[in-house]
């Protein structure tokens, strides 16, 4: 019969983690295939199904009271039992780790219970179905190799060691030991991207409670902000069809001035590209955040990349009604705390003028990747003038990693809509938004190599190459690349949030095979338009 798990300890944060957790029977111990002299068995992991956190999921706790939480043949059988559990049942599956590595006592025959995890969570992974795991002390070996470093989400407890190898296994095999502080830590870990959040012990239920709440339950089918407004084209074979030649350049035009785009300011390309560099208007880390308020960020080493899970920020009522402490209702909700419906957002670059680096288009790729997954739409919030083009960047792979994201991108299974917030540059812009639908905001462009670099290459001044670029956001909606102009109403915060709404909304009712044969044909054929 199951009980409930009474091995944590008051003091233990996951205490109150796992209090309505139902812990289920152990599974046998493991064998001494070695010989052992006096070797215990039993599994140092249980797993367990219940809430957490408000949120259902099947739960796989590593007890370090038995062999220093090490992982061997019973603990893989239980582990692959809990992500069974968690494919059957269609729910989340969380991870709490505290281990030493690979029970040695087993030899191989505990080793190989790391392939079995990396099994397991690829069923998981298959199923469309979330894994969130929190380093917690200690986590290393092989268990920081399939679990914790891998997780969808991932956290670790200030103050835990993590890495793969343990600090006194480094200085037994180098001689020397790790730098204290520097390596081997949770906070070395989050510096290093390797884990999205380091919180203190009594934070780790805040952070669990927002990403369970971000990635639980799988959004096919978002709400409707609003009926489409607008008759659906159709091709020969009675489908929405993407159109190709001229026709798409007058198509997109049409559905600009249908969406309320409006005129952009009349600006020549230099002007243009002046606006996208120096004017008024928000970094996309800031759009970011303001869209997903409540989202947990996924985090890479390269910073001038952010992206986030969670629900958009909600709908704004409509014109002229506010709630009682005087801000715009959203969402059904009073006040600014309205949300919506969830999704993947990402920001490249975070602040104006930033080139993001090989691990910056990694983190594009692990985000696009778990969207797609999850079944969750994709937001990409677009404002480099290119990628990072140094002598680190090409030894690091630049090209690859772009490349690499492109392909993921293009690829993904849920709808995808980017957002040119300002600089579009070249190739490096381009692996972010080649998207379902692209948005330019009116002080934006997107050009194929930098005015600079143009003015080099062709031997011309800089304001001729911004200007015959056709770099303008009317220019790149008549050419067939952009789909409409946001309003400078649709730029701040609530606009742009029930505007990102009604555009996921509309991708997502269409037939996901039709949407992603148009996504294949607008990006897959010539643009059809000209200036």
């Amino acid at each position: 019969m199951a009980e409930r798990d009474s091995t944590a300890t008051a003091r233990d944060w996951r205490a109150a983690v796992l209090a309505d957790v139902i812990r289920r029977p152990a599974v046998a111990g493991a064998p001494n295939r070695l010989g052992w002299p006096g070797y215990d068995g039993r599994p140092a992991l249980w797993w367990g199904t219940g809430p957490v956190e408000g949120v259902d999921a099947v739960v796989a706790v590593w007890d370090f009271a038995v062999n220093g939480g090490s992982f061997g043949e019973a603990d893989a059988g239980a582990f692959a039992d809990a992500a069974g559990a968690a494919v059957a049942g269609r729910l989340p599956l969380v991870s709490l780790v505290r281990s030493g590595g690979t029970r040695l006592q087993e030899g191989v025959a505990g080793l190989v219970g790391l392939a079995r995890v990396s099994l397991a969570l690829a069923e998981v992974a298959a199923a469309g179905l979330p894994h969130v795991a929190v380093s917690d002390q200690p986590t290393t070996g092989g268990m920081w190799v399939t679990v914790g470093s891998r997780a969808d989400l991932r956290c670790a407890v200030l103050g835990a060691t993590v890495g793969f190898a343990g600090p006194r296994v480094v200085a037994a095999v180098t001689g020397e030991a790790p730098p204290a502080g520097a390596s081997h830590t949770a906070a070395a870990a989050h510096a290093a991207g390797l884990v999205d959040a380091a919180v203190a012990p009594a934070a780790v239920a805040s952070w669990l409670r927002r990403a369970l709440d971000a990635v639980a339950v799988p959004a096919r089918v978002l709400p409707a902000a609003r009926a489409p407004d607008r008759p659906a084209r159709t091709d020969a074979d009675g489908d929405r069809a993407g159109i190709a030649d001229n026709s798409r350049a007058d198509a997109s035009r049409a559905d600009a001035s249908r969406a309320g785009s409006g005129p952009a300011p009349a600006r020549g390309g230099w002007e243009q590209v002046l606006a996208a560099r120096t004017g008024q208007r928000r970094h996309a880390g800031d759009i970011l955040d303001g869209l997903f308020p409540a989202g947990v960020d996924l985090t890479g080493p390269d910073r001038t990349v952010r992206a986030r899970v969670g629900r958009l920020a909600g709908t704004p009522v409509t014109d002229g009604e506010h709630s009682a402490d005087g801000e715009l209702s959203a969402g059904g909700e009073p006040g600014a705390g309205g949300l919506g419906p969830r999704a993947v957002g990402v920001a490249l670059a975070v602040e104006r003028g930033g080139a993001p680096g090989p691990a910056g288009y990694r983190l594009l790729v692990r985000a696009a990747g778990l969207a797609s997954r999850l079944g969750l739409p994709l937001v990409t919030l677009v404002d480099t003038p290119g990628a990072e083009c140094g002598p680190a960047a090409e030894a690091g792979g630049i090209a690859a990693e772009i490349g690499a994201a492109m392909a993921e991108v293009l690829g993904c299974a849920s709808p995808t809509l980017s957002v040119i917030v300002g600089e579009g540059g070249s190739g490096g812009a381009l692996a972010a938004c080649c998207t379902d639908v692209v948005l330019m905001s009116p002080d934006s462009y997107v050009t194929a190599l930098s005015p600079e670099g143009t003015a080099t290459t062709l031997r011309i001044s800089v304001e001729q190459a911004a200007d015959t670029a056709g770099l303008r956001p009317s220019d790149l909606v008549s050419l067939g690349f952009a789909d409409g102009v946001l309003t400078p109403r649709d730029t701040g915060p609530p606009g742009l949030a029930h505007r990102v709404t009604e555009v996921l909304t509309e991708l997502t009712m269409r037939d996901s095979d039709v949407r992603l044969r148009q996504r294949r044909a607008k990006w897959s054929t010539g643009l059809g338009g000209f200036l």
